[in-house]
């Protein structure tokens, strides 16, 4: 069984282990982690990379599990992630055709992380053609082989490198290895697919 933790518009990395796969679990009953890729994800913009979190509640604090997760809407964050988003990649040869799609996503109220997680990651999924089938876990599972849940976290380099291909601002920051894999769907929409295959 491959597990993978919850990601917020998750990187190529991450879809290349759902493209190597038949099935897959995302774990909704570990603990909440801070600082990792669970709440948060990474975009190329004009001014370089941004990171772009969703604000959470943990009623249970550092012992609340996934699935226990709220989105907190205090702010407006999902206006200044849309905001973001589209400034970054509306001038993508591939942005209209999915832009639609994800906004209506985002613009949703998910009660729960774990929940707006699943859905942008099963949208992305289909847009990119894979045929890996999407679950979540029912308890707790010991840590295993073929888990990445400790892995995919911003502070660790796994050596994974995305075969290159061509990014809106390139010519001013080189060739982004590993940012979300919007950057890949919106920048070589179908196409992206053969990305994945060809990254290691």
């Amino acid at each position: 069984m491959t597990i993978l933790p919850t990601s917020y518009f998750p990187n190529i990395e991450y879809f290349k282990i759902l493209f190597e796969n038949k099935e897959v679990v995302i774990d909704i009953n570990e603990r909440y982690e801070k600082q990792t890729f669970r709440n948060r994800t990474t975009i190329l913009t004009a001014n370089g990379l941004l990171n772009l979190s969703v604000p959470v509640i943990r009623p249970q604090g550092k012992n609340t599990l996934i699935k226990e997760v709220a989105i907190s809407y205090a702010e407006n964050w999902q206006k200044d992630h849309l905001k973001a988003i589209e400034s970054a990649y509306r001038n993508t040869p591939y942005f209209q055709f999915y832009w639609d799609a994800i906004s209506e996503i985002l613009e949703k109220k998910h009660l729960f992380l774990w929940e707006l997680n699943f859905e942008i990651t099963q949208h992305l999924i289909d847009k990119f053609g894979l045929t890996v089938k999407l679950d979540t876990t029912s308890e707790f599972i010991d840590f295993k082989k073929d888990d990445y849940r400790k892995n995919l976290h911003p502070k660790i380099d796994t050596g994974f490198k995305t075969k290159p291909y061509i990014q809106t601002f390139e010519e001013r920051y080189g060739f982004v290895n590993n940012p979300t894999a919007l950057d890949l769907l919106c920048n070589e929409g179908p196409n992206g697919i053969s990305i994945l295959q060809e990254s290691n």
